[in-house]
């Protein structure tokens, strides 16, 4: 009888561990709400990859693309916070989407932060048969045209929406946003003609600027892209106020418990300071930036309210 007694002790003191050795083993849903192949899926694919090798966890991207990033949010809201859902937040999400939609199917209260992760930079793309070498070119033709220029975006409200329509303010345009469902397909368009301008962000496009199947005339941000030296940024270019620049985050379902948010929080920072990770990223014109859950918290809430300021000032609402 003692011997069994003993024997139960025993396993009732080892099941925490088994049971931490079981959440470490389990894969991990990293919530994209971007479709495959473009710059956000690019980048979260690698941040699965660093992040994976520091939790002993596989982690598996889970594009959910769609809404103005709302579907994968919603999915991501609805999911266990048990640590094996982590959901790529954007500021299109968490500081846009509240002041464009009327009603929207989650809340910032529904998840927990985790950290920042980078600021991204956005671009003006066009098709290489575009009469327009730079953006006095652009300007000059969109003015000229006898209907508006259409420009593609990767969804309405998003970055590049909102980059676009302040763009229009800035410079005094008539241009009509076309939304595609993923950059692939607006790429498509841009190379055949189909459209005339495109913005979106960098890393998806390099290679097809390197290879003059696409040409990119200007670059949100203060200071110039490394990896696009000879691209202006739109101050540059004589076009002031953009817009806020676009961020990424690491958020989770409310509820993590201390330990497993403190875990994948080190995991996350670690992944971010990998240097050579990240080395293509800093020069395709990316900034990391991390920070405590509770700074990422505040940093939300501050950046709503500017996010915000930009939306009234354009005067755009959605349904």
């Amino acid at each position: 009888m003692r011997h069994t007694r003993r024997g139960i002790l025993v396993a009732l003191a080892t099941l925490p561990a088994l049971r931490l050795a079981e959440a470490q083993a389990r894969p991990i849903r990293l919530v994209v709400p971007y479709s495959a192949g473009s710059g956000p899926d690019i980048f979260a694919r690698r941040l699965a990859q660093g992040m994976s090798a520091r939790l002993g966890n596989p982690i598996v991207v889970d594009n959910r693309s769609g809404a103005t990033t709302m579907l994968g949010a919603e999915h991501a809201a609805a999911s266990a916070p048990d640590g094996h859902t982590l959901f790529m937040g954007t500021s299109t999400t968490f500081a846009a989407n509240p002041h464009l939609f009327q009603k929207i199917n989650y809340r910032i209260e529904q998840f927990q932060p985790i950290s920042m992760l980078i600021r991204t930079r956005l671009a003006l793309y066009a098709g290489p048969s575009l009469a327009a070498q730079d953006m006095a070119g652009v300007i000059a033709l969109a003015k000229a045209a006898p209907q508006p220029l259409h420009y593609g975006i990767t969804g309405r409200g998003n970055s590049t929406h909102l980059t676009g329509e302040a763009l229009k303010l800035a410079a005094g345009l008539d241009m009509v946003d076309v939304p595609y469902r993923g950059t692939p397909m607006m790429q498509q368009g841009i190379m055949r003609g189909d459209l005339p301008l495109a913005i979106d962000g960098i890393p998806a496009w390099l290679s097809l600027v390197q290879e003059k199947r696409v040409k990119v005339i200007a670059v949100t941000g203060e200071t110039r892209v490394p990896a696009l030296p000879d691209t202006p940024t739109f101050a540059e270019s004589g076009v002031r106020d953009t817009g806020h620049q676009h961020w990424y985050g690491l958020l989770a379902p409310a509820g993590l418990e201390a330990p497993v948010l403190a875990r994948l929080h080190q995991a996350t920072v670690a992944t971010m300071g990998d240097a050579e990770l990240w080395r293509n990223l800093t020069h395709e014109g990316a900034t990391i930036e991390t920070n405590t859950p509770e700074a990422f918290g505040t940093l939300i809430a501050e950046e709503t309210e500017t996010w915000g300021r930009i939306i009234r000032r354009i005067g755009l609402t959605l349904e």
